[in-house]
């Protein structure tokens, strides 16, 4: 963020800082064919991003944290489980049953004890059991990784803020199709709703709890 548009959200008293706790998980958006085959119509460019996911998910691992992994699916070809979303992205046609753009990039082949969710809208956990899952757990803080940054990014931060959990979007690891959107939803979602953390910040908070927990004192758990 500049330094004008940082005085002038710190002025109009945004910006305020949310405290990772001790009990994360991660959240996968949708690690897509569809963002990274430049066949695609909404192939995004966002190779960098990939790879900080994917990092980002043997972190959670060694932490032993839960992961979550979403996709996008529609099961016929109206589209009918994504109502008007679907009708207002026709790109979204890329996730109909079926189409190997659906399919998730390689490396993101759901492992043992990893959840996956089928979502219809940008948020995760709009028409999910993510949020109910979370409770379950006792897990207080989402890192939030994936695509796109101006749209399911946002609308999963700004959910998971909405249903108690603090969101932590790992700068590395999202990415969009444009510089400006991935920028100002960054933005916006650090001053509004969430924290912005890179992945080294998230890589030593993670090692933090790992340690802590090797103690007996709290951490992470499954």
């Amino acid at each position: 963020m500049n330094s004008d548009l940082t005085d002038d959200y710190e002025r109009a008293g945004f910006g305020g800082r949310l405290e990772p706790g001790v009990r994360p998980a991660l959240v996968l958006v949708d690690p897509a064919r569809a963002y990274t085959e430049p066949e695609s119509p909404l192939y995004a460019g966002v190779e960098d991003a990939i790879a900080a996911m994917l990092e980002l998910r043997e972190l959670s691992a060694l932490a032993d944290i839960p992961v979550y992994l979403t996709r996008v699916l529609y099961d016929d070809a109206e589209g009918t489980l994504g109502g008007l979303f679907f009708r207002k992205v026709p790109a979204l046609r890329c996730f109909l049953a079926g189409n190997p753009l659906a399919e998730f990039v390689p490396g993101f082949e759901p492992r043992t004890g990893e959840t996956v969710l089928t979502k219809h809208y940008p948020s995760a956990f709009a028409g999910t059991s993510l949020a109910a899952s979370l409770t379950a757990r006792r897990i207080d803080t989402v890192l939030i990784a994936g695509l796109s940054t101006s749209g399911c990014i946002r609308a999963t931060a700004l959910d998971a803020l909405q249903h108690g959990f603090v969101p932590v979007v790992v700068r590395d690891a999202v990415g969009d199709r444009h510089p400006d959107p991935h920028e100002s939803n960054l933005r916006d979602i650090a001053a509004k709703c969430g924290e912005v953390r890179t992945l080294d910040d998230v890589r030593n908070y993670l090692a933090r709890l790992s340690a802590t927990s090797a103690e007996g004192t709290g951490g992470a758990v499954r």
